[in-house]
């Protein structure tokens, strides 16, 4: 289970501490989401801010801030830059690997830290347990007791707000009327209560508005994946009437729980060997995988491409190298030996190249065998008395 490690926020202003404290902060400052603080050396191996903003009516994250291990990310929707220059995914360098899986921005950092975003309203963080009682921020301080010294002041905001020079932030109000409770199905994994009270709150926030059914979307979603984290499986909730997602690309589908190791042409069988928890996202549909060679979408893996010196063949393409004749076959290469002729030779009068292109050198002044046939009388013999001797298809007897 990775649930007490894992720190979430989502949809309307919802924080979760890495000791399970669920609560609210309705501002769009950038605040530090958590930072190691407390380390015995005193270098902050990690710092990670973000930004919430407004659109239409809808709070999303609008910029996320990371220093991790002394390399800066800034993660927006439109853009990712690293130490300032803007990246494409998939992105590595020693310490951090970026990537794209199903419909998150996954960040690994080798310190021991993974960073999930959705580009919209969740973001989680999940934390090495080495890092225990030494973190600051809206994550809590992880010594696993909720409540115990971080949230005791009501101003505990305003400890984790760093915004710049010239930035603002406004309080976003919070509608406080009664409204009737939200069930969530019941669990033995995580405990449903603190996720009812902040469904009851997002409905108290959307009022009568005419989207009113969808306002607990973000706060079940979460529900969901803090379910996989703890290592269930999510069923199946949203319907075309309630809390639907948008169309997947390409001929995918959305599926509540997938496994994040995606099979490809590339790599079919990588789900095999997957030990991570599902993840909600689009997904091929059973018996495809996804084309990574044309970016095709989902295919059935007899009609996989492949690649050659970065080249794209179709299924039962060809090419020949040396003594060898490779067909395209499911994504992968299958290659076929051929008869081919080999040449030894020496050079210089001492340094010999086998048939199978080994070099070496050896110093003699005798006659030697440089290749025979075992059960033939004939052998070919090079003596060492020229510059170069090219052995040739004639026979001499020794």
């Amino acid at each position: 289970s990775h649930n007490r490690q894992v720190c979430s926020t989502w949809g309307n202003y919802h924080y979760k501490t890495y000791d399970g404290d669920f609560f609210q902060l309705p501002y769009t400052c950038n605040y530090v989401l958590t930072s190691l603080c407390k380390s015995r050396s005193g270098y902050e191996e990690f710092n990670i801010q973000l930004q919430r903003e407004e659109v239409d009516g809808q709070a999303t994250i609008q910029k996320v801030s990371l220093k991790l291990d002394g390399t800066f990310v800034e993660l927006t929707q439109s853009s990712i830059n690293v130490n300032g220059k803007q990246v494409t995914l998939p992105f590595g360098q020693f310490n951090i690997f970026m990537e794209r899986t199903n419909s998150y921005v996954k960040i690994t950092a080798k310190l021991g830290l993974v960073i999930m975003w959705n580009e919209d309203d969740a973001l989680s963080v999940e934390l090495d347990s080495k890092f225990q009682n030494q973190t600051c921020g809206l994550c809590g301080d992880f010594n696993g007791v909720q409540l115990y010294d971080e949230f005791i002041s009501i101003d505990y905001g305003e400890l984790s707000k760093m915004n710049g020079p010239t930035e603002t932030c406004i309080e976003v109000p919070l509608q406080a009327e009664n409204c009737e409770e939200q069930v969530l199905s019941e669990s033995y994994l995580i405990s449903t209560d603190s996720f009812v009270e902040a469904c009851m709150a997002d409905m108290c926030h959307c009022g009568n508005s005419n989207n009113s059914g969808s306002c607990m979307c973000h706060t079940i979603s979460e529900y969901s994946r803090q379910c996989a984290h703890a290592g269930g499986v999510p069923q199946v909730w949203r319907t075309d009437q309630f809390c639907s997602v948008e169309t997947c690309p390409l001929n995918m589908m959305y599926q509540e729980c997938g496994s994040p190791c995606i099979n490809t042409c590339s790599n079919p069988q990588a789900n095999q060997h997957c030990e991570e928890h599902c993840t909600d996202g689009c997904f091929c549909p059973a018996g495809t995988v996804f084309d990574d060679i044309n970016q095709s979408g989902c295919v059935a893996v007899d009609q996989c491409s492949c690649l050659h010196n970065g080249m794209s063949y179709k299924p039962g393409d060809t090419y020949s190298r040396t003594c060898q004749e490779c067909t395209c076959k499911g994504g992968q290469w299958s290659c076929v030996g051929l008869d081919c002729p080999g040449t030894c030779s020496i050079e210089g009068g001492s340094h010999i190249t086998t048939y199978d292109g080994k070099a070496y050198t050896f110093h003699g002044d005798c006659s030697y065998v440089l290749s025979k046939v075992g059960h033939l009388k004939y052998n070919f013999v090079g003596l060492y008395i020229t510059n170069r001797i090219r052995l040739t298809p004639t026979q001499l007897n020794v």
